[in-house]
């Protein structure tokens, strides 16, 4: 039978289950509608719900009911929005990639500076349910580098900022519980440069060649795939 992830953040399982119009869009362009089906109803954060839905049916039936543990780890960027669809590819590709946290942010250089929030989340959540994730990565607003540097969250891990002229290579250990930095196309100013070296964020040198908003954050999500699993 067809297993198939569905996101409902606030799901209340009290409730009767029924398909939303867009959901069964969904399972209509998966073309699983017409089957008998089990989708596995999650809230991103770690509860699942089982449920057994009849082929052309809009009700399920509650099957069973599971919590399961979050991983103890952070593997999240804090970039400068890329322009055009580039952000919904990095969204979308991230996502895949396991990435925990999702910044943006504001850069004196910064090409792009709108951003809709709900969109984000939608295509991160889009992108969990396409690769089969049980949790949803968070995604955060733009705010200015200052601002980000000032609150530091969450605290409990390290913050690293890619930079051709880093004075670090790159090491596996940068790559546990971690926060990287990605700059606007252009780079970073000469104060905001000055501004992480303040903070203590270590520059890490990835390379001779100038990456891309977008190609230095999946460097980043493959780097913490790889070192993590």
């Amino acid at each position: 039978m067809e297993e198939t992830i569905l996101f409902r953040k606030d799901w209340d399982p009290n409730l009767e289950f029924f398909l939303s119009r867009e959901e069964i869009s969904h399972l209509k362009a998966l073309r699983i509608y017409s089957e008998k089906k089990i989708l596995r109803v999650l809230d991103g954060i770690g509860s699942e719900w089982v449920y057994e839905v009849e082929a052309g049916a809009n009700r399920g039936i509650l099957k069973k009911t599971v919590t399961h543990p979050k991983p103890n780890r952070i593997s999240g960027i804090a970039t400068a929005i890329p322009k055009g669809n580039r952000l919904e590819w990095l969204l979308q590709k991230g996502t895949e990639l396991g990435l925990t946290h999702f910044y943006f942010l504001n850069f004196e250089q910064s090409d792009r500076k709108d951003f809709n929030l709900e969109r984000a989340q939608k295509i991160a959540e889009e992108a969990a349910s396409q690769s089969k994730q049980i949790f949803l990565p968070e995604v955060y607003a733009p705010v200015s580098l200052k601002e980000f540097l000032k609150s530091k969250e969450p605290q409990s891990c390290s913050f690293y900022f890619l930079d051709p002229r880093g004075e670090s290579g790159l090491k596996p250990e940068y790559f546990r519980d971690a926060i990287w930095i990605v700059g606007p196309e252009g780079g970073f100013r000469e104060k905001e440069i000055d501004l992480l070296k303040e903070r203590n964020v270590l520059g890490v040198k990835a390379g001779d060649s100038i990456l891309r908003i977008e190609t230095a954050g999946i460097f980043a999500a493959s780097m913490f795939r790889y070192f993590t699993y």
